[in-house]
């Protein structure tokens, strides 16, 4: 084996563990409970799959979509809901966290977990009425009445148009 094809071998698995670390960063949590039909980024949800930011949550008829996040916070969907997680960002060394969600439809639940003792967070759930800048991390949303509205179980929620 010549010099070039040994520093090319090192070079492809250096770019492979590289790959592989990058993969896994991108995780923000884990599916944790699935009761029918449900989609994790355009694939079939199971206990343990993978979420990532950018990743587009879709339940069917009579479906249940739960997600444990890094922080132990909890996205849990009901049926016909579509969720996309646009950023999810936990730092508890700089007390920070960041979360947007954007719904298009169906109900969702979001309950805080280690994002509740951050000094800096900013929770916002993207509705297709509203933006919900969420200052306490228990809420659920979805349709009510023909609407979209809130119901706050815990904190507060600060409601503007879009």
């Amino acid at each position: 084996m010549t010099n070039f094809s040994r520093l090319l071998v090192i070079l492809v698995l250096f770019t492979s563990i590289l790959a592989g670390r990058a993969a896994a960063a991108d995780v923000v949590g884990t599916v944790t409970n699935v009761q029918n039909q449900a989609q994790v980024g355009g694939a079939t949800a199971v206990v343990g799959t993978p979420v990532r930011m950018n990743d587009r949550l879709n339940t069917g008829a009579k479906a249940r979509l739960q997600i444990a996040f890094q922080d132990k916070s909890e996205l849990t969907l009901g049926e016909n809901a579509t969720v996309v997680i646009d950023r999810f960002v936990y730092n508890p060394q700089k007390s920070s966290a960041d979360v947007i969600l954007s719904t298009t439809r169906g109900a969702l639940r979001f309950a805080g977990g280690g994002i509740e003792q951050m000094r800096q967070k900013n929770i916002v759930v993207n509705t297709p009425g509203a933006a919900l800048a969420v200052r306490g991390t228990h809420f659920w949303a979805g349709p009510m009445k023909g609407k979209y509205g809130v119901l706050l179980l815990n904190g507060n929620v600060q409601v503007s148009k879009r």
